[in-house]
């Protein structure tokens, strides 16, 4: 699966490579955002299973999903998250797809919304994309860490890649 965070102030798209990923404001974070009103520690997002879930690291500005003030949330495609003041856009997709990082790297413009509210139209037709369940009724995996476990992962103090996580 394909992960990104898009700002939307236009910046480039973050990929998010790896299973479990540490954001913050300092550098020994596995993605760096230099802006005040971030913590050192901000946050994990977790890959699994077609979903990207994000743990709020207890921090002072705290991690909106879709607006609301979040401790953990499961993160579906265009779905928007702010960390702090920073705004993002969530991609998701499968492997084969490609992502907002790679259509820009290959010379092409990324995509970008039209003044008058409509979208050019593709040169190739698309399929349509498959229905999206409401968040209240998709079966998220259950995440057995508690709360101090979160943080001993952010930290670098837990061998994530040795502990099997039950998400039965």
């Amino acid at each position: 699966m394909k992960a990104e965070l898009i700002p939307t102030d236009g910046g480039a798209p973050i990929p998010i490579t790896k299973d479990v990923t540490v954001l913050g404001r300092r550098e020994f974070c596995d993605i760096v955002i230099d802006d005040p009103s971030l913590s050192k520690r901000h946050c994990v997002l977790v890959k699994t299973d077609g979903l990207l879930v994000v743990r709020d690291l207890a921090t002072t500005n705290g991690t909106r999903v879709k607006g609301q003030k979040i401790r953990w949330a499961a993160l579906l495609p265009e779905d928007r998250i702010a960390f702090g003041g920073v705004k993002f856009q969530v991609f998701l997709g499968p492997d084969e797809s490609r992502a907002p990082s790679e259509q820009a790297g290959r010379g092409e413009a990324p995509p970008s919304n039209p003044t008058n509210g409509r979208a050019a139209p593709d040169p190739a037709p698309r399929k349509a994309a498959p229905a999206r369940k409401p968040h209240s009724e998709i079966d998220l995996p259950r995440l057995d860490l508690d709360d101090s476990s979160w943080l001993d992962a952010a930290r670098g103090g837990m061998a994530v890649d040795d502990e099997v996580i039950d998400l039965d």
